[in-house]
């Protein structure tokens, strides 16, 4: 067993979830060839290495979540604001007349809601606390430590 950071382990996550997707691109795209080559890629070895790298993500990612117990409300927090910045970035805040589009038609008045600025100070606001939750997670993921096997780093690397 091997001690580490959380913030290692999620990024010896991504790599593993990273060497996992081009395993199974492999094995999909080499899985059925011409028959003069065959022999180029072992797939049955792939399936090997995809069961494998299968297994060491979920034993990681269970390392993981539970070590982020503590964290989790900050971290479902987080998820939110951001999607509500994203989301009030898609908000249309036309206001006011706007010229006919087409000949004989007519020009239209636009009422928003929430105007541009309004959005604007909201997603700014948004901004301010997503950055405050981020520092604070990144400072969890460095002082937290987990345990993993040792070969769920070896799959990394």
């Amino acid at each position: 067993m091997a001690e580490i950071t959380l913030g290692k382990a999620l990024k010896v996550k991504n790599r593993l979830t990273g060497r996992l997707a081009k395993v199974q691109a492999d094995i999909q795209a080499y899985n059925s060839v011409p028959a003069g080559q065959a022999d180029q890629v072992n797939v049955p070895a792939l399936m090997k290495t995809r069961e494998e790298l299968v297994g060491a993500l979920v034993s990681l990612k269970t390392a993981i979540n539970d070590a982020n117990r503590e964290a989790q409300r900050d971290i479902y927090d987080l998820a939110e604001k951001k999607a509500t910045a994203q989301f009030l970035a898609g908000v249309n805040t036309r206001h006011g007349p706007q010229p006919a589009v087409y000949p004989n038609t007519t020009e239209v008045s636009y009422v928003a809601a929430l105007k541009k600025a309004d959005v604007d100070g909201l997603v700014a606001g948004l901004e301010k606390e997503i950055d405050q939750l981020q520092d604070r997670l990144d400072q969890f993921n460095h002082d937290r430590k987990i345990e993993v096997d040792g070969r769920i780093l070896e799959l990394a690397s």
